[in-house]
């Protein structure tokens, strides 16, 4: 690969992390602390066509408007039910008047969770380890290495360090609805 001639280097240094454990095997993999464009655009290829969050923002906008709260209230309450963590008599009554609509979106958050999954695994492995890594390789690997690689993936979307700061659950809800 050709480099460039910085006049200022990049800050992050890439380095070896270890995913997996004893049960797993642990394989060591360049984290660079980004994403090249070829792996973010492979992973966002296959997640084309993933309407969990657009179905999620949908609903959310349904039980605002019926129920008279915010957007991103209506959406935080569906990600809690979700999430089974239903803390009080609003969530329980969104809950029951639209289990049907949230048990359909649950759905197809888990498909698309294990397509990105998928998706992250072999993009990885293929641009860090190993080229001639195909997806049927990555689907004889064990679940939980999977969501190793997924975590990785992750982290190096949002080019978390090590002192990365949490956002407001509001705020978040924000950024999905789109205000």
């Amino acid at each position: 690969m050709a480099k460039l001639p910085f006049v200022i280097a990049p800050r992050m240094k890439s380095r070896l992390v270890r995913l997996g454990n004893e049960e797993l095997g642990v394989i060591e993999i360049e984290k660079r602390g980004y994403l090249s464009v070829a792996e973010k655009s492979f992973v966002d290829s296959v997640m084309q066509g993933s309407d969990g969050v657009s179905n999620m923002v949908r609903l959310a906008s349904k039980v605002a408007r019926e129920r008279k709260i915010s957007v991103e209230k209506a959406y935080n309450i569906i990600v809690e039910i979700i999430s089974g963590k239903t803390s009080d008599s609003v969530s329980t009554k969104v809950g029951n008047d639209y289990g049907d609509e949230i048990s359909d979106i649950q759905s197809q958050m888990i498909d698309s969770m294990q397509r990105k999954s998928i998706a992250c695994t072999t993009v990885l492995i293929q641009s860090r380890i190993d080229s001639e890594w195909t997806v049927e390789d990555t689907m004889q690997l064990q679940p939980e290495l999977l969501v190793e690689f997924a975590n990785l993936y992750d982290e190096e979307e949002r080019k978390i360090t090590d002192t990365e700061e949490k956002k407001d659950p509001e705020d978040e809800a924000s950024e999905i609805v789109g205000k």
